[in-house]
């Protein structure tokens, strides 16, 4: 029998081996045209370049790649800039030959290079040609890329706006907006003027060269996008200004606020005017030696404003030893609508106290223990009586339900009484605080504190807690469900013990 069980164990053996040998005996060849099979791509980082702007310089910058995160070998790169030779050259410290700048070697995974080129002195401004980049690889394939380079830009710039303070519903404001270029290269066919505005503001005017669009991907709590677009060739050196200012009026939801603006180059022709009158540009002379540097400016509107939040709270009935759900609800009654401008969310915190007895079975998502004083970990979520809450950016008409599952405990009292309560977003935001607390309030059914259950507005009571339930942690509750619970775990170890034996005696 030894015998037997020895050589099955050799045939099994050698039956592995073989099972090896077929998957790895042809690894190496197949790892060999893999390499030769494997892609390497080099790529510009941009795809339209200019020169002879501010800076005169430019860094035209490449990345490579291995497909699969592998390594390539010998590899040789090259950089071919003949095709803007006549206005642009290699920075002198640069090693390059002959319009070509070369780069080998001798593994490549994933990296870039970048090369300097300037300005050749009395080139064309306005000319443009093509650079690649290229390469070979002992075991790899390269795909190479290419970009655009013109000597000269059209550089717009806007004129900037002071931030508006102490604003109030109704109030208009005005922007007088100037455009100017200060690039070598004209915007030939014209410009476009962007508008954002957020909930707050209101653009006033419609004209036949400008249309609202969709503003649902731009961000930052802007709600309206106006376009505007001009025909007027923007000159180099020349200013223009809008034939009227734009005028927004201070809604009654305004308080934290901005409008930006920005003048982009058409690259096609302007659209077609619709009905009414076009906004122009009116030529206004020679460019302003200083200003704002960019096509884009923003525009901050502080408003008085305030916006008042109101809760409501909500009576259950439950037993001891059960499970109960409150339900609290916070309204934003409005007229503002709070904001973060610097693109992340205002937040209106509730603080949640629950009737004294209770701790939390369940809660909602947005609520936490409340912050410690040195701010370190409040600790476990489940079995806490209080809980810090947060809704973000609250506009008028916002309605949240916050719904909290607790367990009654042994000496909680007949009326049990907690509390619902918003919290200051900045000062003075809310004046009436007539609204701003409810109760909470657990009602003892009669009977006695058997059977426990879930119990609503309605005072009807179910057995157990409610599906989901989150485990009550660390509560320190007593009741007849944790004597029975030890009953069970003590039952449950004489039968483990009882069988063990039995199996052991079996064998």
């Amino acid at each position: 029998m030894a015998r037997r069980s020895r050589v099955r164990a050799v045939a099994a053996a050698a039956g592995a081996v073989a099972l090896v040998a077929g998957v790895f005996g042809t690894g190496p060849a197949r790892a060999d045209t893999a390499d030769a099979a494997r892609g390497m791509t080099v790529q510009f980082a941009e795809h339209e370049l200019f020169i002879g702007t501010e800076p005169a310089s430019v860094d035209l910058s490449y990345r490579w790649k291995v497909a699969g995160g592998g390594t390539a070998h010998h590899v040789h790169l090259t950089v071919d800039l003949s095709g803007v030779a006549d206005f642009a050259e290699p920075a002198p410290s640069e090693h390059c030959k002959s319009n070509l700048c070369t780069l080998d070697l001798a593994s490549a995974t994933s990296d870039f290079h970048a090369i300097t080129l300037v300005p050749k002195p009395g080139a064309a401004v306005g000319s443009s040609g093509t650079v690649t980049v290229s390469g070979t690889a002992s075991d790899a394939t390269v795909t190479g890329d290419h970009l655009t380079l013109t000597n000269g830009a059209t550089q717009l710039k806007v004129s900037a706006s002071a931030e508006q303070l102490h604003q109030v519903p109704g109030d208009t404001l005005t922007f007088p907006l100037d455009v100017w270029n200060n690039g070598q290269l004209p915007a030939a066919k014209g410009v476009e003027l962007r508008i954002d505005t957020t909930a707050g503001l209101h653009l006033q005017g419609s004209w036949a060269n400008c249309r609202d669009v969709p503003a649902s991907d731009r961000g930052g709590h802007i709600v309206r996008e106006t376009l505007c677009d001009f025909p007027t060739p923007v000159e180099p050196g020349r200013q223009y200004a809008l034939s009227s200012p734009l005028r927004v009026k201070v809604g009654d939801e305004a308080l934290r606020d901005k409008i930006f603006y920005e003048f982009t180059p058409l690259t096609s022709a302007a659209p077609a005017n619709g009905p009414g009158t076009p906004l122009t540009l009116v030529p206004r002379g020679a460019m302003p030696s200083d200003g704002n540097i960019d096509p884009y400016f923003t525009t901050y509107v502080n408003s008085v404003n305030h916006a008042d939040f109101a809760v409501t709270g909500d009576t259950v009935t439950g037993r001891r030893g059960g499970h109960a759900t409150l339900h609290a609800t916070v309204i934003a009654r409005g007229p503002a609508v709070v904001e973060d401008l610097l693109d992340d969310d205002a937040f209106l915190p509730v603080l949640v106290k629950l009737p004294p007895g209770t701790k939390a079975t369940k809660i909602p998502d947005n609520c936490q223990p409340p912050p410690t004083d040195d701010g370190s970990d409040p600790g476990p979520r489940m079995g806490r009586s209080s809980y810090q809450c947060y809704f973000g950016d609250p506009a008028p008409g916002d309605r949240h339900v916050l719904s909290f599952t607790v367990a009654i405990g042994p000496r909680t009292p007949a009326v049990s009484t907690g509390q619902v309560r918003t919290l200051e977003v900045m000062k003075g935001l809310d004046p009436d605080a007539s609204n701003d607390s409810a109760a909470l309030t657990l009602r003892l059914a009669q009977g006695g504190s058997a059977g426990g259950g879930t119990a609503g507005a309605s005072g009807s009571v179910s057995g157990g807690p409610s599906a989901g339930s989150g485990p009550l942690a660390d509560t320190g509750f007593g009741g007849g469900w944790i004597v029975w619970a030890a009953g069970a775990l003590l039952l449950a170890g004489g039968v483990a013990v009882e069988l063990s034996r039995r199996s052991r005696g079996g064998n």
